[in-house]
């Protein structure tokens, strides 16, 4: 009986671990791959860079690992995107006030299956026509300027979604945006 018992003690956590690793597997199941994600953000920021004339940025695993971690974090948060505080323009919600895990990093978040993580991306990039040479950052233009800060080397960058919401996440290093300092 005590045998039993202890078979039974052990397998339910067994259990419990593998079910775990199976809904991980099939809630990014429809996510991008790595290759495809990776050269998606490299092609987006090389090309905005190399308008303004400031080096190609590298991948780097190490952000991607910690961008990912952030993307799956904040797909545990339940947030939602709420119509009164979404920017419709373009017609899709995308949210707000999603939270900051570092300093270096930008993120972009919307409804489930609107905007792929290039299209999030593309909306970065599209901060350029707000932006007014000589300012560092400021409203509607901080993501375009860690696109393109200079000093910045390498990027990496992770997409997860909770169902509801997609969240794309990318960090850079060196980091940019720097009080007093231009993007390039």
């Amino acid at each position: 009986m005590k045998q039993k018992a202890l078979i039974e003690i052990i397998l339910i956590p067994v259990f419990m671990t593998s079910m775990t690793v199976l809904s991980l597997v099939v809630h990014f199941s429809y996510a991008q791959s790595d290759t495809d994600l990776e050269n998606a953000m490299l092609n987006i920021h090389n090309i905005e860079r190399a308008a303004v004339g400031v080096p190609p940025l590298t991948w780097s695993n190490t952000l991607a690992t910690e961008s990912q971690s952030w993307a799956n974090h904040l797909t545990s948060l339940g947030l939602v995107c709420d119509p009164a505080r979404a920017d419709l323009i373009p017609p899709k919600p995308i949210c707000d006030a999603t939270p900051h895990g570092a300093k270096n990093e930008n993120i972009a978040s919307g409804v489930t299956r609107l905007y792929s993580p290039e299209e999030f991306a593309q909306l970065w990039a599209d901060e350029k026509a707000k932006y007014d040479s000589g300012q560092r950052s400021g409203p509607g233009i901080g993501h375009y300027t860690a696109m393109v800060w200079k000093d910045t080397q390498k990027i990496g960058c992770g997409f997860a979604s909770s169902g509801q919401m997609d969240f794309l996440v990318c960090r850079y290093y060196p980091p940019g945006n720097l009080p007093g300092q231009t993007p390039y």
